[in-house]
């Protein structure tokens, strides 16, 4: 593995010859993230500036450096850290309203085509960004108004099993931003398989819903309501959805379709929390980026706990030091957002 920087013209303006420790952390629905700590020397102090890009010559993704940091304990380091340049969407807000009636990848196109890609304003144009995505047959019935890019675009990859990524072209120095399906690997991940070393297990329902009532536009008796209903006794467990800011204008015929979709995509965030946090054997028998990878849905068995999941990697955290590489590995959905409120980027 070889880290290559890139000024912030993404020309190529130096390699990082060595370093202490080195974090890359893909995430499936949502940006990445990294960290880098390396001596001091004037080379790297030169390299790891805010702004500049970070890219992996074994990775499509790049970062972008946010931060930038001197330390001196017993030597002298620099730590630079930062997100994927996926977090260009965190730069802009969807500036008004966008009605969204169309497959997600249309949806998509349309909010990063009228907010980053090609605005009217052309001040809020970041240059060299491009999306393509193939139909992915997921229909998407919704509006959404100010919210920040990234976040109104992770919710919905997020509420629709979908990945997203950007990949990084050095030769024409670009950005494509795609979206897509992580496919089924045969990997079984077990500790008496000796591919797992450290496990975590985590079961939550706290926040649990499986029923909504979605209330539209309207007030009092007059106002417009939808509802998913599901489960009964004491296994129901019941949510309100605010969907006031749809209008029926706006979707016609097609209104309660909107206010079911809403309903569905806050049911996904309140889903059951299922997820097993892992550090993965690099040396054992299933191979990384070859028998499993970001995305794909894999077995987890633990014979010990009686436990048997079919379930999807959400976040691979790769680490690498003096003793090599490091993986760790969040399997299921639904933590992952608790994850970073826990322990944040940086």
């Amino acid at each position: 593995m070889e880290i290559y920087i890139f000024g912030t013209n993404r020309e190529l303006v130096g390699v990082v010859e060595s370093f202490e420790y080195f974090r890359w952390t893909r995430r499936y629905s949502h940006c990445g993230s990294f960290e880098l700590t390396a001596p001091a020397t004037p080379q790297n102090a030169a390299l790891l500036l805010a702004g500049n890009y970070l890219w992996k010559n074994d990775d499509q993704e790049a970062g972008v450096i946010e931060h930038f940091e001197l330390m001196q304990t017993d030597k002298e380091s620099i730590k630079a850290s930062g997100r994927f340049v996926t977090s260009f969407m965190a730069r802009r807000i969807i500036w008004g309203t966008e009605i969204l009636t169309a497959d997600l990848s249309s949806c998509i196109g349309q909010l990063l085509n009228n907010h980053l890609i090609a605005p009217i304003d052309s001040s809020r144009q970041i240059p060299g960004v491009l999306f393509s995505s193939d139909v992915l047959g997921i229909p998407v019935n919704t509006q959404v108004s100010n919210r920040n890019l990234m976040d109104a675009t992770s919710s919905l990859c997020d509420a629709s099993n979908v990945g997203i990524k950007t990949v990084f072209d050095p030769s024409q120095s670009t950005f494509s931003i795609q979206l897509y399906k992580g496919d089924e690997s045969y990997a079984v991940f077990s500790k008496e398989y000796e591919n797992l070393t450290d496990q975590v297990y985590i079961q939550n329902s706290i926040n649990y819903a499986n029923t909504a009532l979605i209330g539209g536009e309207g007030e009092g008796v007059s106002r417009i309501y939808a509802a998913i209903t599901s489960e009964t006794g004491e296994n129901r467990r019941e949510v309100f959805v605010d969907a006031k800011d749809l209008r029926q204008e706006d979707f016609g015929t097609g209104y309660s379709e909107a206010l079911i979709f809403r309903g569905q995509n806050k049911l996904v965030e309140m889903g059951m929390i299922q997820t097993f946090d892992a550090t993965v054997n690099p040396h054992g028998n299933l191979i990384y980026k070859v028998d499993y990878d970001l995305g794909q849905t894999v077995n987890v068995i633990s014979n010990a706990w009686g436990l048997s999941l079919q379930t999807r990697i959400t976040e691979i955290e790769e680490s690498y030091d003096s003793t090599g590489l490091s993986l760790s590995i969040v399997f299921g959905k639904g933590i992952l957002t608790l994850i970073q409120k826990l322990k944040g980027d940086f």
